[in-house]
């Protein structure tokens, strides 16, 4: 009896291990359009379960039977426009993509002439007719390209009008910000047919900032500047021009497109369908009604590989859950009533737009809003990518700040033999904002200015002082343990040795230049969203590489000769300045006081004050203290080896 027991535990078991198999490959089949392969496997599946399984595979059954009507009808519909079509003209396939079309005969002309020394690669060609002129046929290509051996989709997103913001289907609940709805009209672009995947950072990157690890889960922890810094290397290694989705350009692909149902969610009017999300991207199941974020962290709430959930109408995955995911455009409040083409949002702000829901949160319709400092990475937000269909749709993430006045060029000035650089910073229009003091922003405006190219070495410190204060000498190392004081003699002596008029740079004056002035690509550090690239810090400023862990406990930095280095050894940032999140911080000319969100024009800081500012990162601190907002502040008469300067001039 025992033994008679035992088989039928271990059969059971085994048609289970079964089920669960037959399950996932009919899921997987469904998910690629496979549906009658999928069905077979849901029905295989069907034939090892109990009644409740049976139940829910007879469900996807019934999706694959929908699926395989539906392509027959797009068969049959397809065919007879075809023949149609071909009774004024002949459209082969192959001439199509050799001969050059008619803009009115094919959606991208650029795809015609592949590049051989591209790693693009195009696949997937769908035909598909033009709701406006039924004779005509319009070719467009989803398109999959690789890079370093890693392969990812971009849907062909066919422009139309739409309404944009809390419409009837996405509920009572929804936010001031989504309001008023108001009409967009879009042109063709192609958006990511996933968010990006770890696995796709890494190829582009060799990093992997996530928390939640895997090579096929959505890569997140990255800021919007780390974005901006992947999509540069990107481009670079495709020879495409990939960009973030406006927020008008999200909304509207996961509604669908011009194939929207009017769903709710993307894709369906049941989230667990489309979506990972509170309630179910736990180990156990959850009650959006009663959501609490210690909750979802008790309950290991996460990211799931893409593509496990059901597709949008356009086959995109994951726009309702999984990760939020940055858009290009500065979040505004309130949306206006008046129709819009193409629009980009704001032109300025404070923080950037997320759309989309996450794994920890609960439900968001379509039309949901978040926004984020554009600066700070979180396990939450991740993106997926846009390409435009023409060369002026592509530059839509290009970043552009108001210029007060034609652009300079740098200059050079010698003392004793000894020669700096003077690097033209273009005056206009940012966002400043603090590490201290709640993250007060404010807009500030600039004029033209010039700002030192390096931080002032010890051989123009000797040139000019005839000394050298430093701790750690070297002629080409920065200069470092001069006071506030120190340095308003230096300046004093270098303007009488000159003829003009240096200064230290005010707080935002350096800020501006930090960021990258108006090419600034948003970047945490100053040049680069990884900030061993651009900066000598506690981790690598010593012989041996260092855990910015370990900082507190002061371990290493005597040990392994922890430093200043030369100036101009690591990478400059966008305006050609080096070592502003790294070497030595730097004195400015303000005292120091809290900021205030008012706007305001070449502030100068508080009329007095204890202490003075200073700004950057050195050797000796960790990574959190690099960024390029990042404050400190000491007494004017402080000496200290991490503390250094650059000069200013004013135009």
């Amino acid at each position: 009896m025992i033994f008679l027991l035992l088989i039928t535990c271990c059969l059971s078991f085994l048609f289970s291990q079964n089920y669960a198999k037959d399950k996932s490959k009919g899921i997987k089949l469904y998910n690629q359009g496979k549906c009658v392969e999928a069905k077979k496997m849901f029905q295989s599946a069907s034939k090892r379960s109990d009644t409740p399984k049976q139940n829910d595979l007879n469900t996807w059954i019934k999706k694959c039977n929908n699926c395989i009507n539906s392509k027959k009808e797009t068969s049959t519909t397809l065919k007879n426009n075809t023949k149609k079509a071909t009774s004024t003209s002949t459209i082969s396939k192959n001439n199509t993509k050799r001969d050059t079309p008619t803009t009115s005969t094919l959606r991208d002309t650029t795809k015609t002439e592949p590049s051989s020394t591209n790693t693009d690669k195009m696949n997937d060609e769908k035909v598909e007719l033009s709701s406006a002129t039924a004779d005509t046929i319009l070719i467009s290509y989803d398109q999959t390209f690789t890079v370093n051996g890693v392969s990812f989709n971009m849907v062909f997103v066919e422009g139309g009008t739409f309404t944009m913001g809390a419409t009837s289907e996405q509920g009572k609940d929804a936010y001031k910000d989504e309001y008023p709805t108001h009409r967009v009209t879009l042109s063709d672009y192609y958006i990511g047919e996933t968010e990006v995947t770890q696995t796709l950072w890494k190829a582009v990157m060799g990093s992997n900032p996530s928390y939640f690890k895997g090579d096929n889960l959505p890569v997140e922890n990255v800021s919007y500047g780390d974005v901006q810094a992947f999509i540069t290397k990107l481009n670079q290694k495709t020879g495409k021009i990939f960009r973030l989705p406006t927020e008008a350009e999200w909304e509207y692909a996961a509604r669908g497109g011009k194939k929207s149902k009017g769903y709710e969610y993307s894709g369906s009017n049941n989230i667990g369908d489309v979506a990972w999300y509170y309630e179910n991207s736990g180990d156990e199941r959850l009650n959006d009604d009663t959501w609490n974020a210690d909750e979802a962290v008790k309950n290991n709430c996460r990211t799931h590989t893409v593509k496990t959930k059901q597709p949008n109408e356009l086959g995109i995955y994951d726009m309702s859950g999984n990760v939020g995911e940055w858009c290009y455009d500065w979040y505004g409040e309130d949306y206006t009533t008046y129709a819009r083409t193409n629009p980009k949002g704001p032109t300025s702000g404070s923080r950037r737009v997320f759309r989309g829901s996450f794994f920890a949160f609960i439900t968001a319709d379509i039309s949901g809003r978040g926004s984020s400092n554009p600066s700070l990475g979180s396990t939450y937000i991740g993106f997926r990518l846009a390409l435009g269909i023409t060369t002026t749709d592509a530059t839509a993430n290009d970043v552009k700040i108001e210029s007060s006045s034609p652009i300079l060029s740098n200059q050079t000035f010698t003392v004793e033999e000894i020669e700096f650089t003077m690097v033209a910073v273009e005056g206009g229009r940012f966002t400043m904002e603090s590490s201290r003091d709640g993250n007060v922003a404010h807009i500030v405006t600039l004029s033209d200015y010039y700002i030192g190219e390096t931080e002032v070495t010890q051989a123009l410190w000797k040139a000019v002082m005839g000394n050298n204060p430093s701790y750690f000498k070297g002629d080409n190392l920065p200069v470092e343990q001069v006071s506030y004081e120190d340095v308003k003699t230096f300046i004093t002596k270098l303007n009488q040795k000159t003829g003009k008029t240096f200064r230290l740079p005010t707080e935002a004056e350096w800020e501006y230049a930090a960021r990258g002035g108006k090419k600034s690509r948003d970047y945490t550090y100053s040049g680069s969203a990884n900030i061993g690239d651009v900066a000598w810090y506690y981790e690598n400023s010593g012989d041996k590489l260092l855990n910015d862990g370990d900082w507190e406990k002061n371990n290493g930095i005597i040990e392994y000769n922890c430093r200043t280095h030369t100036v101009k050894t690591k990478l400059p940032n966008e305006l050609g300045i080096y070592d502003m999140s790294g070497n030595v911080e730097e004195w400015c000319s303000d005292w120091y006081g809290k900021y205030t969100s008012n706007a305001q024009t070449n502030p100068q800081g508080p009329s007095s004050g204890s202490y003075r500012v200073y700004r950057g990162g050195s050797w000796f601190i960790v990574s959190a203290n690099c960024r390029v907002f990042n404050r400190g502040y000491n007494e004017p008469s402080g000496r200290y080896n991490f503390l250094g300067f650059r000069l200013a001039l004013s135009k």
